[in-house]
């Protein structure tokens, strides 16, 4: 005899809601930008005009895919709880993520490169919005031995929303002036190297800094079970 639909069940069932919905969301959209990054890497290669910049501005994207990709990997330990609101600026993170790669493809217009860094900037912006104000497990009790775990990690969501929030004023102050002020093509296009490799850089920062956090997590819910097991 099958057992009746009982409230433990549903409630496993909403536990699980939060991680079911973003897994498919982030999954769905990161399947299609690393298809299309892939593709646009050919044509890149294939294309000598504008291609170092193009590369550079390509491995920023890609390297800012990974590491988003892995803050999703490595938030999925501790996020129990998402709002609607919460899904639909991911859904809209992952659409920016795909204009990241889209406006760098060679078959379009020459000069549409130079929208990349108001493409990241927004990018910046909603992530960094999202960490601030749409945090993780909101209304839910949390146990007292995994509060400072929790705590540690909010913070630290935090402090990265903050520097994600300056470097994309600095990054809307470079793409204004770079369509504003009379420069060179050759000094624009040397510049907006430079930003690539600075945003290369931010992101192996990022994913470094992960790791970290996961082998802190991985310390701090150890210490966390020994106090439990103690009681």
């Amino acid at each position: 005899m099958r057992l009746p639909i009982d409230a433990r069940l549903v409630e496993s069932r909403m536990r699980d809601l939060a991680q079911t919905t973003v897994n498919q969301t982030v999954s769905l959209f990161k399947g299609g930008t690393f298809a299309l990054a892939a593709v646009l890497l050919i044509e890149i290669l294939g294309q000598p005009e504008g291609r170092l910049l193009r590369l550079a501005l390509w491995i920023s994207s890609f390297l800012l895919a990974l590491t988003s990709y892995n803050a999703y990997l490595n938030t999925s330990i501790v996020d129990f709880r998402e709002s609607v609101a919460n899904v639909v600026i991911i859904i809209m993170q992952m659409m920016i993520e795909l204009m990241l790669f889209a406006v760098l493809a060679p078959r379009y217009a020459e000069s549409l490169w130079r929208f990349w860094i108001f493409v990241y900037a927004a990018f910046l912006i909603l992530t960094a919005v999202r960490m601030l104000y749409f945090g993780m497990n909101l209304g839910l009790q949390v146990d007292a031995g995994l509060k400072p775990m929790l705590e540690a990690i909010d913070m630290g969501r935090r402090r990265n929303a903050w520097r994600m929030l300056l470097i994309s004023i600095f990054a809307l102050a470079f793409g204004i002036a770079g369509a504003v002020l009379p420069l060179q093509p050759q000094w624009l296009i040397g510049l907006t190297i430079a930003w690539a490799i600075f945003t290369m850089l931010q992101s192996i920062t990022g994913l470094v800094g992960m790791h970290r956090q996961r082998m802190m997590m991985e310390q701090m819910l150890d210490e966390a079970l020994a106090k439990e097991a103690a009681s």
